[in-house]
């Protein structure tokens, strides 16, 4: 679209493109679907090799990758981006920068490019702004054909990054109420059991047994209400990008041996048996050792958790196709068809089989989320009365090529 972009049939061509996609990003309220059409709809108005957006985090100000369309996007997407780079720059003067050569720019940064192996050239940064407040970035990498950017590549990027800036915002808001609007309905049952509960405690008649079960109904109430914020801001944190993921080099084998260390007497309790079979000479993987900690110790809770007397649990974690594949299985009492395709969804708990559901319902989309966030991908299986599998697969190399930290 944007190779004969000095023609005025080109130009009314691209005008007329940002109209059309301005109303499919008015009606697109899933944040991650709606930058993907962004950055989709930045590549074609100026022929480039890559475009990205990075946001602003409303609390710590810090500037971070949010969507990539490039061959590497893995490598940044999340990254924090120094404040005195070129985007930073961008992102606090809320001005618009056209840079034809940015090696002839002190404010340019080649961090990304030296982790990733993309070269930047040129590139242009626009400030995405919704009534003068500055949310994040939008950039464009390197013309295709090698040729300048002009003026005319500017006005129309900023007619996109206009209707971009407005359509962010209100996918945000709507997720942050969506969420919060299931938070506050979940919230209810154990904030009515104990007002309930303690009202009874009020009362002259009771026996000491009596007194001492609503205390301790109390007690888990209160305690589940506590675990269930605690994992609601963990998801809210995560959903909205505030959580950066540490890149390092994580030895996985060694991490799933410590996580059933940890996860024995909890096995040992329940005459659970845990194996932890790691295939011999592991690469490292790059990633948040912390974050997949939790992953690995979450979903090995719920297999030991949900098993039956003399179970198994295994946790194996061997290199498949350039990827880390972690299995975490159990014989316990599986998971019903009709339940399955909600597993990974918010506040979704599968009943027991005297027909109660237990837990936040959070920690399988947390862990979702975790996995996602490192470029990979979780899956499940299962059979009643047989057991669950969860198959990880996170990726050890990056694939795709980012455009630069500007």
């Amino acid at each position: 679209m944007a190779s004969s972009r000095n023609d005025v049939h080109s130009r009314l061509a691209r005008s007329e493109y940002v109209l059309e996609i301005s109303r499919t990003l008015n009606s697109t309220l899933d944040l991650p679907s709606l930058l993907e059409l962004i950055i989709g709809a930045a590549q074609k108005l100026t022929g480039t090799e890559a475009s990205s957006i990075l946001l602003t985090d409303p609390k710590t100000g810090e500037l971070y990758f949010e969507a990539v369309i490039s061959t590497k996007k893995e490598a940044v997407q999340r990254v924090v981006v120094p404040r005195e780079s070129l985007a930073g720059w961008v992102a606090r003067e809320g001005r618009a920068q056209v840079i034809n050569d940015v090696s002839q720019d002190a404010r340019f940064s080649p961090s990304t490019d030296r982790e990733s192996g993309f070269k930047t050239r040129a590139l242009i940064a626009l400030p995405l702004q919704v009534k003068g407040r500055t949310i994040g970035v939008l950039e464009v990498v390197n013309r295709i054909d090698h040729s300048a950017f002009d003026e005319e590549d500017v006005h129309v990027l900023s007619s996109l990054a206009a209707h971009a800036a407005v359509a962010i915002t209100n996918a945000r808001l709507f997720q942050q109420s969506d969420l919060i609007s299931e938070m506050v309905h979940e919230l209810r049952t154990p904030l009515t059991s104990i007002v309930a509960y303690s009202e009874l405690l009020m009362r002259d008649d009771l026996n000491p047994d009596q007194l001492r079960s609503f205390v301790t109904t109390i007690n888990q109430e209160a305690s589940r209400l506590t675990h269930m914020i605690n994992d609601f801001l963990d998801l809210a944190r995560l959903q909205s990008g505030r959580t950066r993921m540490a890149h390092q080099p994580v030895d996985i084998g060694e991490l799933v041996r410590e996580c059933c260390a940890v996860m024995q007497p909890q096995a040992d309790q329940r005459n659970v048996r845990l194996e932890a079979r790691v295939t011999a000479g592991l690469p490292a993987l790059q990633g948040d050792r912390n974050r997949l900690k939790q992953v690995l110790m979450n979903l090995l809770s719920n297999a030991i958790k949900y098993n039956r007397p003399e179970g198994r649990v295994s946790a194996e974690a061997q290199d498949v196709e350039g990827s880390i594949q972690l299995t975490i299985a159990d014989t316990g009492r599986g998971i019903p068809a009709k339940d399955l395709p909600h597993i990974f969804d918010k506040f979704y708990r599968v009943a027991d089989s005297e027909g109660w559901a237990s837990g936040t319902g959070l920690g399988l989309s947390i862990t979702r989320e975790i996995v996602e966030a490192h470029g990979g991908r979780i899956d499940v299986e299962s059979q009643v009365g047989v057991g669950t599998q969860f198959k990880l697969s996170l990726p050890l190399a990056r694939h795709h090529t980012a455009p630069s930290a500007a």
